[in-house]
Formats: C-alpha cells, sequence, structure tokens
C-alpha cells in the first residue's frame, strides 16, 4: 500500500475527525503488507507539518513537530528511491489537473500494483488516466458533505 503525505500529516496533527479517520485508517493496515511511499513523502510531510504549524488557529503548533516526527516514524512507512519509470508516468498523469507532487504517488502505487491511500479527495477527482484504486479517507460526516437530511413531516 502506498501512502501519502496528507494521510500521515491528517494522522499526527490534526486531534478531530480527520486525524481520527486517518489514524484508523493506518491502523487498519495488514501487518503483512508494508506501507510505502516514494522518496519525496518525508519532504512534504514536513513541509505540511510546518505549514500547519503556522496556520492560525490550528491546534498543531511548531513546538509539537519534534513528537509528530517520531510519530510518523512509528508508522513504518518505507521511504522508497523514486525511480525514473514513476517520473515518466507521473509527467503523463500530470498533464490533467493532478499535481506532479501527488501523480508521483499515483505511479508508484501503479508501478506496485497496489492502492493509494490518502487524505485528498482532489487526486481521485483529478481526471487523470489513473491506473490504481485511490482510497481516500475522511470522516465519516465528510463522506456525503452534500447531502443533507430532510425534514420529516410530524
Amino acid at each position: 500500500m502506498i501512502v501519502d503525505a496528507s494521510l500521515v500529516i491528517d494522522a499526527v496533527a490534526d486531534p478531530g475527525p480527520r486525524g481520527i479517520a486517518a489514524r484508523d485508517a493506518l491502523a487498519a493496515q495488514p501487518a503483512a503488507e508494508p506501507l510505502l511511499a516514494p522518496g519525496h513523502f518525508a519532504v512534504e510531510v514536513m513541509s505540511g507539518l510546518n505549514a500547519a504549524a503556522n496556520r492560525p488557529h490550528h491546534p498543531f503548533r511548531a513546538a509539537d513537530l519534534p513528537q509528530a516526527l517520531q510519530d510518523v516514524e512509528s508508522f513504518e512507512i518505507l521511504i522508497e528511491a523514486t525511480p525514473w519509470v514513476d517520473v515518466h508516468r507521473a509527467w503523463t498523469l500530470a498533464s490533467g489537473s493532478l499535481r506532479y507532487a501527488d501523480a508521483i504517488y499515483v505511479a508508484a502505487a501503479e508501478r506496485h500494483a497496489t492502492a493509494l491511500l490518502t487524505a485528498d479527495a482532489r487526486i481521485e477527482r483529478s481526471g487523470a488516466p489513473i491506473n490504481c484504486k485511490i482510497i481516500t479517507v475522511v470522516p465519516r460526516e465528510e463522506k456525503y458533505p452534500h447531502h443533507r437530511a430532510r425534514p420529516t413531516a410530524e
């Protein structure tokens, strides 16, 4: 299973529903199936945690970063080098509306013939010619954000 930075950042920096959903998704992965990430994963995690720490009103603070990095490490995600075949595939995937960094995750999942576990719903909606399963983790109440219960007549 390929894991992207968005999911892991939510898992370690969000105490709310997004973080809970991310932690549950990571914990639910079978021990026999390793969690993998392409080479830029660590840089994206650092960048995302720094952005969260600098966001006004976000509960994550710069002082939390060292512990968050230890928490990320505890997930035992194997970071692999990004082969050129993934770079070329990502270039094709990014020709749509997929960010290049996200396209590298997709290319890695395709090469490993596995799924991508993410918290970024934009990947699935990108319209890129993706040839792997995308598992987008969102809190239960966000799964149908446009669905509203109709009031019942009394």
